[in-house]
């Protein structure tokens, strides 16, 4: 039998290959940082190297880049693109369809150069520091931005959730709230376990209200009357909340599988009815509220103020019924 050499680098590769799935492993190599070339951007500019390296998982599939409401470039399996992008107010993510993912925020970082690097497998978008992102520059391809930037047709999901792009938003809770003569109290429960770590925001017609991730649950204490709230993924979910003072109430903060990306719905539970399941819950849950720093930061601030712009008319359609919307009654709290 005829025998032959097989090269050592060959052996290293299909080793490599072998032990990450066929993904390729960048490290830094300083023969290529000494190589890397780029411009100092200006003072009022961040620039943004969109990194996307070889993986064979959706190797064939290519993948928009998303700068606020536009898509601006087209990354293929090892390829990168710049971002020169004015300093300010930016988030980043990728788009498939209608769906977002990998989402990030290059906040008010004037004359920085800033590396991202895609995990296409994962999903995630993760900054990495000057060496290794000079590395992957070096290895992969570079892709033009479009000549035409075109919609983010993902822009209207990233608005009404904020939290994507990885706000501390919530934090522990220690308190649980109790109605009272003036107030009741409203608890959003999540325990459905799909995506459960991707987080939805819920919105009234005042502004930001809470995040939800899976396991937790949050308060809020309100007067009397009709109160309303919408979240959105792939489609939006209104629910309109009459209560009465001293009583306290319950919804379930509901994901399911979508067409394009993930449904939620904000459900009206009774409290009589579903008293097992809300008593299940309660031992089950975490309490969480608002972070106030993270709330009045201007990045969040910023964005939430966009959100109430855009959402505005939402609310609207839901108070003149335009808008489909489920109802939750003053008989279905307890005292």
């Amino acid at each position: 039998m005829k025998s032959f050499k097989i090269p050592a680098s060959a052996v290293a590769l299909g080793l490599m290959l072998t032990l990450t799935g066929c993904k390729t492993t960048y490290k830094v190599d300083q023969n290529l940082v000494q190589q890397f070339k780029t411009e100092q951007p200006k003072e009022d500019q961040t620039y943004v190297y969109m990194i996307r390296g070889s993986n064979f998982q959706g190797g064939a599939r290519g993948a928009w880049i998303a700068v606020n409401d536009k898509v601006v470039a087209d990354l293929s399996n090892g390829s990168h693109t710049l971002l020169k992008l004015d300093s300010g107010i930016n988030s980043l993510h990728l788009v498939q369809g209608l769906a977002g993912f990998g989402y990030a925020k290059i906040d008010n970082r004037p004359g920085e150069t800033v590396f991202m690097s895609i995990d296409y497998s994962t999903g995630k978008t993760t900054e990495i520091d000057y060496d290794l992102g000079a590395s992957m520059v070096m290895s992969t391809k570079y892709k033009a931005e479009l000549e035409s930037p075109r919609k983010n047709d993902a822009y209207d999901n990233l608005l009404a959730n904020p939290s994507l792009l990885g706000f501390d938003i919530m934090q522990d809770g220690k308190n649980p709230m109790k109605p009272d003569d003036e107030h009741a109290v409203i608890n959003f429960f999540r325990m459905e376990k799909l995506i459960g770590s991707v987080p939805f925001d819920i919105w009234d017609e005042d502004g930001f209200v809470a995040s939800t991730r899976v396991g937790q649950y949050f308060q809020v204490k309100v007067k009397p009357g009709k109160h309303k709230y919408i979240a959105l993924s792939e489609r939006y979910s209104v629910l309109e909340a009459n209560v009465e003072a001293g009583k306290e109430y319950f919804v379930e903060f509901d994901v399911d599988m979508g067409w394009n990306q993930a449904h939620v719905q904000i459900l009206p539970l009774d409290a009589e009815e579903d008293k097992k399941t809300i008593s299940k819950w309660q031992n089950k849950a975490r309490l969480k509220v608002v972070n106030q720093d993270v709330l009045n930061s201007n990045e969040f601030k910023t964005r939430v103020e966009m959100a109430k712009t855009y959402l505005a008319p939402k609310f609207k359609a839901a108070n003149s019924k335009e808008l489909a919307q489920r109802v939750m009654n003053p008989e279905n709290g307890r005292l």
